[in-house]
């Protein structure tokens, strides 16, 4: 190794580590994912067409309250003014302007969610003036004095006013049990009622509308539902007043005085979503990511104090980028057990990286069954390609013959799997057919210049680099660490430069030539 290799391979080394140390001990970040709090990035992207008349979008804003704490609130206007207006607890997010075109709005927020238990009331007790008012008379949307609603309360036999948890079970087995929940149902409370059955919003106001009809204030919540790895969906659900506080109720049936750790609240009091006025058309949708961060962290690690950290902060990312760049920082690490085991232990493999692009193809999968698809799939590739050998065609169409071949062979895959019930087959779609045909075509091509023997060799090293480049590539902690920690790239650079400067004898030299170490006498050679 060359003085100057050695140096640089330090320099990078120290400065990756550097950096590291700096975020891990002076901000004190945390070195491997927690998640002990549940928190979640959120974001609403906003699509609004108009013509040039002036209006406005007006969404839904989550606030702090029982079971939910809201971070880290941003907004992009796109050419329109941004408030935010607070009343009666609701927070409403109002971009007004003239509407000239499309204009493309972001808002989003970082929240940790707790599941939350609210205990029943034992008895009675008298409700505040204000919720009385507001929650607790009847409503165009909620029309509590209609004879509808009297008439299924007097069939319900409720028990009395001074046992108001037995009233909420009564209200909630019936709307939870028999009213039906249909996609594209009624929205509506009565229609619901009628039809005994409803979309989520009409079971929702009809058991909000049950219930102050059985006097018990309530009002509709409309939130999200997340997921990892699922798109967020609103979801609503009702909340009674009884005891003092507000009571969580799911209209389906899905919980009871309590609220799972993956809801979080927009508006209170109200089912309205996102909405707009003097605009031609307007489409929205939410994306939501959950971040590993303990709660005392959540400021340090997603918006860093120092300027420097907070510039090269890989969090700043919309929600969808950083989903790839995760994946995508974990291939420096991929790319260094490949160099270690070519150049320091010796192992030849069909490209430098063609070890981590199957292993990155591959992660989705068990490692056996991927590794059995890529067989299959490569072994019809070689026989195509033996039998267009005799065509003698030239490379693109041969290469293009070859990819129509992957392309079936996959297509195959997907449809046993479907047939046996085995969903591990499907992912094979998800195969790079690029890197597979090309892989068919190293092949064939060391079959035909160095024999069958090298070939299949190569392939068993391949795939022997290709099984310890994979378990990094599936590994959360790795994902997490490389994209928590950029730097670190620094670090493999660094390590990768002192490998490129390796000159000694490798591993399999060594065993390879081990019979060169000593004469024919047991002597050593001179």
């Amino acid at each position: 190794m060359t003085r100057a290799a050695a140096l640089a391979g330090f320099l990078l080394v120290l400065l990756g580590l550097a950096v590291f140390g700096w975020k891990t001990w002076v901000y004190e970040l945390p070195v491997l994912p927690t998640d002990p709090e549940g928190i979640w990035r959120v974001e609403m992207a906003v699509s609004v067409r108009g013509v040039g008349s002036r209006g406005s979008v007006r969404a839904p804003l989550p606030s702090t309250g029982p079971g939910q704490e809201v971070y880290d609130e941003r907004s992009a206007a796109d050419r329109l003014l941004f408030t935010i207006r607070t009343e009666n607890g609701e927070r409403t997010a109002i971009w007004r302007g003239a509407f000239d075109g499309v204009h493309e709005i972001a808002y989003g927020f970082r929240v940790r969610l707790e599941r939350i238990e609210t205990p029943l009331p034992t008895e009675a007790v008298r409700p505040p003036r204000e919720i009385a008012e507001q929650y607790g008379g009847p409503t165009r949307e909620f029309p509590s004095d209609a004879p509808e609603i009297a008439a299924t309360l007097a069939a319900l036999s409720l028990p009395p006013a001074s046992d108001p948890a037995g009233r909420m079970r009564s209200v909630y087995a019936m709307v939870a049990h028999e009213v039906g929940s249909t996609e594209g149902g009624a929205d509506d409370a009565l229609i619901a009622l009628a039809n005994r059955a409803g979309s989520e919003r009409g079971k929702t106001a009809l058991l909000v509308t049950l219930l102050r009809g059985a006097g018990i204030p309530a009002r509709p919540v409309l939130g999200l539902d997340l997921h990892r790895g699922a798109t967020p969906r609103e979801t609503p659900w009702a909340e009674a007043w009884a005891g003092g506080v507000w009571i969580p109720l799911s209209p389906a049936g899905a919980f009871f005085a309590e609220r799972p750790s993956h809801l979080v609240a927009l508006r209170p009091g109200s089912l309205v979503g996102v909405e707009a006025t003097g605009a031609e058309a307007i489409s929205y949708r939410y994306d939501a990511l959950r971040e590993h961060l303990r709660s005392e962290e959540l400021a340090a690690m997603m918006v860093p104090p120092h300027r420097l950290l907070r510039a090269f902060s890989l969090y700043r990312l919309p929600v969808q980028t950083q989903s790839t760049l995760r994946l995508l920082m974990a291939l420096p690490l991929g790319a260094l057990i490949v160099a270690v085991f070519r150049n320091l232990v010796g192992v030849p493999t069909f490209g430098t990286f063609m070890p981590v692009l199957v292993a990155f193809a591959l992660r989705d999968v068990p490692v056996h069954i991927g590794l059995a698809m890529v067989a299959a799939v490569i072994g019809l590739g070689v026989f195509g390609r033996l039998v267009l050998e005799r065509l003698r065609l030239l490379l693109v169409p041969r290469l293009s013959i070859l990819l129509c071949m992957v392309v079936l062979g996959v297509a195959a895959f997907a449809l046993l799997g479907h047939e046996f019930e085995r969903r591990e087959l499907f992912t094979g779609v998800l195969f790079p057919i690029v890197i597979l045909t090309m892989l068919i075509e190293r092949f064939s091509i060391a079959v035909a210049e160095e024999g069958m023997r090298t070939a299949l060799q190569r392939a068993s090293y391949t795939l022997l680099v290709t099984v310890a480049v994979y378990p990094v590539l599936r590994d959360p902690t790795a994902e997490y660490v490389m994209f928590s920690f950029p730097e670190l790239v620094l670090c493999i650079m660094g390590l990768l430069v002192w490998i490129g400067g390796y000159t000694g004898y490798r591993l399999f030299d060594l065993v390879r030539f081990r019979s060169f170490a000593t004469l024919p006498g047991g002597a050593g050679a001179k």
